[in-house]
């Protein structure tokens, strides 16, 4: 499938009036952008649904495309606004919308089949039969994981026909997109609902070396352009709906000169657009994972999480100014960044005034001394870095020029009118459908599931209180299984074997490989961690497929989804909140819903190596918590250093109807003498000391 326009689409990000306007005129192809609701960048200015609407129409109007976000994970009382939002982007003919969780395609799919669904990076999509599965779910589009190299993707490539779109330039994560919970676990702030505190950019110890060992180098595949192309990608997304509409005007700019360029003329190209970048004030720069190899510049701990380039440090406050001596010039109309000692987040904004020994000036020399008005939120003290994060002001419409350049796009009344009736009319068959929630049906003796570690874990299923065991599927314990074949055998119906939930290159036809063994030594229970892994049981019949928390079903619709696509059980979202998995498990008819009340908390996965800390040191932020590294499989597995509990809460749980409880002791063992404190806690549901209950209590943004 091609795009629509038959030709390389650039795609930029547009957080803001200014910006879209900014993208529109310095070349992009199509843009995208979030609402005020269900938006991966919450904290962007955002739309309204009559900006959009008018947003499309001009869009359309210059031969260009408009797709929103709506790529967070949704709890079950937002379901009525998001099917209305949905019937809305139906009716003014949004060009696609791009979501993560399955219950917004559940229902796009069943009742707004108008709208072209785009699969977000947050779906964890990274293999060839991952994409595969997107595309026989009725995706248009795939964002593809930016952990992949150009072979990994021309690999894909030749697996679907589905559109496939890639990062190209801007921030990095550390962790894979839909697999981090670090800003969930600190603040009840998630990432995978669009609220990311980026704690990631924090600076922490390593004994007594401090060190930003998660800030991760900004993505710059320029170079890369022709070669993206060649291997199939007919999107290049730029990322930034938090950045400025001159940062998006020159970045736009740049990859355009590189696109339209003649292959002859790709040089000077480069050269030019390379200018444009060197004004636009990143992070230092990174090809990421293209070549395949991880370069060492993708995580420096050296290196600063903030954007910019360092001019100096705060010295004197008084009268409305703040001074400081510059490390290069510095003009009117540059913008800058103050960013406190303490690694919180900074202040940006335009410079409007210059003084030098008191008089007003239009631009200041390296190593100047020079005043400069405070910003209008304040917040500036001594000793704060200043950096500058942009310059040479590339684009100039104010906001108020904006918006009423926009209030210039002609919508006939008839037609909105149209529109609103469709969009209410279109939105009652979903809303209609959506199931009632009561007050679940209490429940007596919950079904027990413990995650173990290894073949030892299975003197844990002579415990009649345990009902099933869950062993990682790896090759320690594959050989295991092969070596102990009698042990497993007397087992068979109560072990069920998990699947990690990263499967890059030729992994996943090794463990399609592995679970076909299985299968015919009698195995029949499986749980799954991606969508990429269902294909993996195709054409294997009488099989019970679970789904971990990492198949999000934070809503009835993503339960129903992963249900209808052969699941048979599925677990609540670790970093959910009591009154939403309340919600779920007062659904009617019930939900085959189980709760996670004990596991060490899993917060980065990442394909990144943190260099110079060796695997199970401990890395400690200024507030003294703790996360414990690990290289598991060739990914970086950070971890909480106190486990998450709900002991001492199953009576609440057990009234709301949750029927099945995990307790995950992979990290320790079953028998070991931590699992046995855990397993006697549960008997007794007495808590735990030394453990959080993460954000169960205190709520989820």
């Amino acid at each position: 499938m091609q795009n629509k326009a038959n030709r390389t689409e650039l795609l930029a990000p547009v957080g803001s009036l200014e910006v879209f306007f900014a993208a529109m005129e310095n070349g992009a192809d199509a843009v995208y952008c979030g609402l005020k609701d269900f938006s991966a960048r919450a904290r962007a200015k955002n739309f309204s649904l009559d900006e959009v609407e008018r947003m499309v129409a001009y869009a359309h109007g210059h031969q260009r495309q408009l797709y929103v976000t709506l790529n967070t994970l949704i709890k079950e009382k937002e379901l009525p606004k998001l099917i209305d939002i949905l019937a809305a982007l139906a009716a003014i003919k949004a060009d696609g919308i791009i979501i993560q969780d399955l219950g917004v395609w559940r229902l796009a799919k069943k009742y707004f089949p108008q709208l072209p669904l785009h699969a977000s990076t947050q779906m964890t999509v990274h293999n060839g039969v991952g994409v595969k599965m997107l595309e026989k779910m009725g995706f248009s589009r795939a964002v593809l994981a930016r952990e992949l190299s150009l072979a990994e993707i021309r690999e894909i490539r030749k697996q679907s026909a589905i559109e496939l779109e890639h990062f190209v330039h801007g921030a990095l994560c550390f962790s894979i997109s839909g697999q981090c919970l670090f800003s969930s676990a600190l603040s009840g702030q998630s990432g995978n609902r669009g609220r990311c505190a980026q704690p990631c950019r924090r600076k922490f110890l390593s004994g007594n070396q401090p060190g930003y060992y998660f800030s991760t180098s900004d993505f710059s595949a320029l170079e890369f352009v022709p070669k993206l192309v060649e291997a199939g990608v007919v999107s290049l997304k730029i990322e930034g709906r938090m950045k400025s509409a001159e940062y998006v005007a020159r970045v736009v700019a740049a990859y355009r000169l590189i696109l339209d360029a003649p292959e002859r003329e790709r040089g000077k190209a480069l050269a030019a657009a390379g200018e444009q970048l060197a004004l636009s004030f990143g992070r230092q720069p990174t090809r990421g994972f293209l070549t395949g190899n991880v370069p060492t510049n993708i995580a420096d701990s050296a290196q600063h999480g903030t954007i910019g380039n360092l001019l100096g440090e705060v010295v004197s406050l008084g009268g409305g100014l703040f001074g400081f001596k510059t490390g290069e010039r510095l003009h009117v109309g540059d913008r800058l960044r103050v960013q406190p000692q303490n690694d919180q987040a900074g202040i940006g904004f335009t410079v409007r005034e210059l003084f030098l020994e008191q008089k007003k000036v239009k631009a200041v020399r390296p190593d100047d001394f020079v005043k400069v008005g405070l910003p209008a939120k304040g917040g500036v003290r001594r000793g704060d870095k200043v950096f500058k994060v942009g310059g040479k002001i590339a684009f100039t419409l104010s906001g108020e020029a904006c918006a009423e350049k926009l209030a210039e796009v002609d919508l006939p009344q008839d037609l909105m009118a149209e529109r609103r009736q469709a969009r209410v009319k279109n939105a009652a068959p979903a809303l209609a459908a959506l199931p009632m929630i009561g007050p679940g049906q209490a429940v007596e003796r919950p079904a027990l599931t413990v995650i173990g570690r290894d073949a030892g874990d299975l003197a844990l299923l002579d415990n009649s209180r345990v009902d099933r065991l869950v062993l990682p599927l790896n090759p320690k314990n594959i050989e295991a299984m092969k070596k102990f074949g009698r042990l497993f055998a007397a087992h068979k119906q109560r072990c069920v074997w998990e699947l990690p939930p990263m499967l890059f290159g030729g992994e996943w036809l090794d463990y399609r490989g592995v679970i076909q063994m299985l299968v015919r030594q009698g195995f029949t229970s499986f749980r799954l961690n991606n969508l990429g892994h269902l294909p993996l049981f195709d054409g294997l019949a009488g099989l019970s497929l679970l789904g971990g928390f990492r198949c999000y079903a934070m809503n009835s619709q993503a339960a129903l989804a992963w249900q209808e696509l052969g699941l048979a059980e599925l677990t609540a979202n670790i970093e959910d909140d009591r009154i939403n998995i309340r919600d779920l498990l007062g659904v009617a008819p019930r939900l085959p819903l189980a709760v996670t009340v004990y596991s060490s908390l899993l917060l980065f996965l990442s394909r990144i190596p943190v260099r110079g800390v060796r695997p199970g040191s401990i890395l400690r932020s200024d507030r003294q918590d703790g996360y414990r590294l690990q290289s598991v499989n060739g990914l970086t597995e950070v971890r909480a250093e106190h486990d998450f509990s709900l002991l001492g809460r199953l009576g609440k749980l057990q009234a709301y109807g949750c029927g099945a409880v995990v307790v995950d002791l992979s990290h320790c063992g079953g028998l070991t003498a931590k699992g046995s404190q855990v397993l006697t806690a549960l008997e007794t549901d007495k808590p735990l000391p030394e453990t959080t209950a993460f954000n169960y209590e205190r709520g989820l943004a």
